[in-house]
C-alpha cells in the first residue's frame, strides 16, 4: 500500500462512501496521487488550508477512482475542485512571496 496513513486513507474512504478494506490498496494510491498533483503544483498542506487541502485530495481521489478506466481521455476535472485548487495555488504563491519579504528586511 502506498505511504498514506490510515487515519488519512479513512477520512478519504468516508468521503468517498467505500466501505470495506478490498480496495484500500487502490485508494491509497490515488490518494498518493492527487497529494502529488497538488505538490507538483506547488500546494502543501498546512494548518492554514488543511480543510481545503483534505477537500481537494478527497475530490480528486474520488474522481481518479470513478475514471480510473479513462486514464488518457479528455475526461474534465469536477467543477467544484478547480476555483478551490487556483486558490490554494494562489495562498502558496503569496507564502513565498511574504516569506521572500521577511528575508530580504531581516537585515
Amino acid at each position: 500500500m502506498a505511504s498514506v496513513s490510515a487515519d488519512r486513507l479513512a477520512a478519504c474512504k468516508a468521503y468517498m462512501r467505500v466501505d470495506g478494506d478490498a480496495e484500500d490498496t487502490l485508494i491509497a494510491s490515488l490518494l498518493t496521487g492527487a497529494e502529488e498533483y497538488l505538490t507538483g503544483a506547488g500546494i502543501y498542506r498546512t494548518a492554514d488550508n488543511a480543510a481545503r487541502y483534505d477537500i481537494v485530495v478527497h475530490g480528486l481521489t474520488l474522481y481518479y477512482y470513478d475514471h480510473r478506466d479513462a486514464v488518457g481521455t479528455e475526461a474534465e476535472m469536477p467543477r467544484g475542485l478547480r476555483p478551490v485548487i487556483n486558490q490554494l495555488k494562489l495562498d502558496a504563491e503569496a507564502q513565498v512571496v511574504a516569506d521572500s519579504y521577511e528575508e530580504d528586511n531581516d537585515d
